[in-house]
């Protein structure tokens, strides 16, 4: 993705730009011809081209790592954060409104968008440019595909109910009052486009960074998961099991995916920056000022290596190793931390859940085994449901901490058959609860289960007269 993002980023950039300026345009008496016509003549001709647009759509993915990260952590129970830092402390206190900058989803929109363009496009060049095959155009769909569900699933998981957007915004004859679409629709179109991708997807390893078949066949099953679809799920995790391309690090290893990062025997996709590019250093690198609460994570400090020395598993993000030793911090040049977003270990994890929920204990306790014990630690194996779902969800917590996933999973086993996890995550808002009068405020926000969803930013909601408020927040 290194190499594949410097060759391509300045035209991409251009040919954002003019996409931009194309999309935003009204001046209809300036206009000598239409200008999708004209964004077409001028710029999709070649392979190139499309392949330009197609690093700009992982440009806006990687953009979109840090607020992937902060709604992934920071309304959970491990990490809390300074309380000057802008809008954020109110949303990892539950006190949320939509006037608050940090619930703005354009970035995600972005992305999507960007993907839907090269969707619409690249199959016109095609005509254009022999060189861009059926096999290439496949393998470029597939990749598209991926990228905006992945920005759907955040949405999802975020905000709940948001606009499906599944063409171009290319010229400004298109509707741009898109109504919400229920959770259950965008999820259906999900593992629909998934299946799709997966089926024209390559097995190959090309360029780092970008997403082949495993990749998406991983956020398949992670949306299979988070819709309790427990069965298909261990399918897509079984296929991703069964190629035989990864495995655990071993224990002396375990921070190679973490630096250099995109380990050859654990990562299936991930984000990565190059610190010697403008523009390109992580942001994770200033994350050692967030308070990381280690006693909550349970760790076995003696024995479990994902401690970091005491270090906390911020170090991932700003260190060379597991010792967590100042001298082993990262220096300028190599501020450039991948954001991970699935790696062989989660797969097991999803297998080992599905696995649990539909009454297969004794395979669900060795893959949850096979992570800990590959950490220094050990799992006591356990068969009633309840225990098993304790123990994994600690698990999940301990392998992925600042990993930006907690959030996302204490909402997931919470909200499961019709939130009948309710009050867990009810306590873990009110455990964070200031003073006695903070805490009376916070129990009756965590009654309606539309809590656990940001609103929707009020400037959205300006831009487009078709957009509800989610109900929680329009009382």
């Amino acid at each position: 993705m290194k190499l594949f993002t410097h060759l391509f980023s300045i035209k991409a950039t251009i040919v954002l730009a003019i996409i931009l300026i194309f999309q935003t345009s009204c001046n209809k008496w300036i206009d000598i011809e239409p200008e999708n016509d004209l964004i077409q003549q001028e710029f999709w001709k070649t392979q190139d081209d499309v392949l330009a647009v197609l690093a700009a759509t992982y440009n806006a993915t990687r953009s979109n790592s840090f607020i992937a990260f902060s709604h992934g952590e920071i309304r959970a129970d491990f990490i809390t954060i300074p309380s000057g830092d802008l809008g954020w402390p109110a949303i990892a206190g539950n006190k949320v409104t939509a006037t608050s900058g940090e619930t703005g989803w354009g970035g995600y929109y972005k992305a999507i968008n960007l993907a839907n363009t090269v969707m619409h496009y690249a199959p016109i060049v095609k005509g254009y440019d022999q060189t861009l095959t059926d096999e290439v155009l496949d393998g470029i769909n597939s990749e598209m595909l991926f990228l905006r569900s992945l920005a759907y699933f955040y949405l999802v998981r975020t905000w709940k109910e948001v606009p499906l957007i599944l063409s171009a915004t290319i010229s400004d004859t298109v509707d741009f009052y898109i109504p919400k679409s229920p959770e259950h629709v965008i999820l259906k179109q999900l593992v629909k486009d998934l299946k799709e991708a997966s089926s024209l997807a390559s097995t190959k390893f090309s360029d780092q960074g970008r997403v082949n078949k495993y990749g998406i066949q991983a956020l398949l099953a992670d949306v299979l998961l988070w819709s309790e679809n427990y069965d298909e799920c261990i399918t897509y995790c079984d296929a991703i099991i069964n190629s035989g391309h990864f495995t655990l690090e071993d224990n002396s290893n375990w921070f190679r995916n973490y630096y250099p990062g995109n380990s050859p025997n654990e990562s299936i996709f991930e984000v990565l920056y190059d610190d010697n590019l403008e523009g390109q250093s992580s942001d994770f690198i200033s994350y050692d000022e967030l308070n990381v609460e280690i006693d909550k994570m349970a760790y076995e400090e003696t024995t479990d290596i994902r401690i970091c020395g005491g270090s906390g598993p911020l170090w991932k993000y700003i260190g060379l190793d597991e010792t967590g030793k100042n001298s082993k911090r990262r220096r300028s040049g190599l501020y450039d931390a991948s954001f991970i977003y699935y790696r062989y270990s989660e797969i097991l994890l999803m297998k080992a859940e599905c696995l649990a929920e539909t009454g297969n204990f004794a395979d669900a306790n060795k893959l949850l085994s096979d992570v800990a014990e590959r950490a220094g630690t050990i799992h006591l194996e356990t068969n009633t449901l309840e225990s098993f779902r304790t123990a994994l969800l600690a698990e999940r917590g301990r392998e992925f901490a600042a990993e930006g996933k907690r959030w996302f999973d204490v909402l997931r086993f919470a909200k499961r058959n019709k939130f009948e996890g309710q009050s867990f995550l009810a306590n873990l808002l009110l455990d964070k609860a200031a003073d006695a009068q903070d805490l009376a405020i916070m129990r009756a926000r965590v009654l309606d289960t539309m809590s656990f969803y940001l609103p929707i930013s009020d400037d959205e909601i300006k831009l487009n007269r078709n957009l509800v408020q989610n109900p929680f927040y329009d009382k």
